[in-house]
């Protein structure tokens, strides 16, 4: 049984814990001038009455009522099922911006569960122009548009995200979850040889528009990256989960998700790393590669900066495309591999 629109009314002028309580007088004041003056305070304070105990009986335990026989006070409890009552500001952002960028990592099913959280978000952002004293209709406008007036840029090309079947996302999920191994058929690139193989999931990560399963091999002692994408199919199948030895999935990360170049143990080792870089890249500066970075300025505008941080391919790719403004000075290693990729790119022009 759902709420009238009574009831989904009152519970917009009630607020949430720790907001203070409000009294009947209160609501019985706000639901006049919305349900019209013509009703007496004496019987709005009765239709309130009985419809908040309507409303307990459909959410036990939802309300925090408080005062004595001449006059209540009431608020949601911090525990209310969220659509029970008004979203706060900060809900109605978080929500609202969710809808907007938050959702990749989620199933299609996951997505459409959560649309009535967004739409509640934007009627939220109505109401907070309501209550800004602007009249309905532009209230209507200022709720629709907020959400047009953000954007995120990528710091890459946005690439297009690849199409990943929504069952093996669901199967994915599922199995991270319940901790249940994963029979995988799975195509590798360049080669498309199909491959089927018993992975135990550790993660999901996402990295731009592409999401991997992190996941240990039954035959191999450490993790590797499962592009989903590229699963052809996926189910649950009995076995105990494998995870491999001291499994930190912070460290897997600091190695980076992209394809080895180097020998495998000079990933995600802390490295000292300086760099030269010209005087129009200011702006690195005010975005380091790393925190608390040294800064010596040359009088030309040029300045050497120096950091520590693991190395990753996603660091290389990085310096490459940045090869006009920024030249690495130290380690050698990481000298050596930049001059071998970027005299293999200037082949391709010749």
């Amino acid at each position: 049984m759902g709420m009238s629109k009574f009831q989904i009314e009152l519970l917009k002028k009630i607020p949430r814990e720790p907001a203070p309580h409000v009294t009947m007088n209160d609501m019985a004041e706000k639901l006049r001038g919305h349900w019209g003056n013509s009703a007496t305070l004496a019987s709005m304070r009765r239709k309130i009455s009985n419809n908040l105990l309507a409303i307990e009986k459909l959410h036990p335990n939802s309300l925090d009522k408080k005062g004595d026989k001449r006059e209540h006070l009431y608020r949601m409890k911090a525990t209310a099922p969220m659509l029970l009552m008004p979203m706060s500001q900060e809900q109605m952002m978080a929500f609202g911006l969710l809808s907007k960028y938050g959702t990749d990592l989620l199933t299609q099913q996951a997505h459409r569960a959560l649309q009535p959280f967004f739409d509640a978000a934007k009627n939220s952002a109505i109401d907070l122009a309501k209550d800004a004293g602007f009249g309905v209709r532009a209230s209507k406008d200022l709720g629709r548009q907020w959400l047009e007036k953000i954007a995120v840029v990528p710091a890459v090309l946005p690439f297009c995200p690849p199409e990943v079947d929504d069952s093996i996302k669901q199967t994915v999920h599922q199995a991270l979850l319940l901790e249940r191994r994963l029979q995988l058929k799975i195509v590798h690139s360049p080669s498309n040889e199909i491959e089927d193989c018993q992975v135990s999931p550790l993660a999901l990560v996402q990295q731009g528009v592409r999401t991997y399963l992190i996941g240990k091999k039954t035959n191999k002692s450490t993790a590797d990256r499962f592009l989903l994408k590229r699963i052809l199919e996926a189910k649950e199948v009995l076995g105990v989960l494998e995870t491999p030895k001291n499994w930190n999935l912070e460290k897997f990360l600091e190695k980076g998700i992209g394809h080895p170049v180097f020998p495998l143990d000079i990933y995600g080792k802390s490295e000292h790393i300086e760099l030269k870089i010209d005087a129009d890249s200011q702006w690195i500066k005010e975005t380091p590669l790393a925190p608390n970075p040294v800064i010596e300025n040359s009088k030309d505008g040029s300045y050497i900066m120096k950091v520590v941080m693991p190395i990753t391919e996603e660091l290389v790719h990085w310096l490459l495309s940045m090869a006009f403004h920024v030249k690495v000075i130290k380690p050698d290693y990481l000298v050596a591999r930049l001059k071998d990729d970027l005299k293999k790119s200037a082949a391709m022009y010749k």
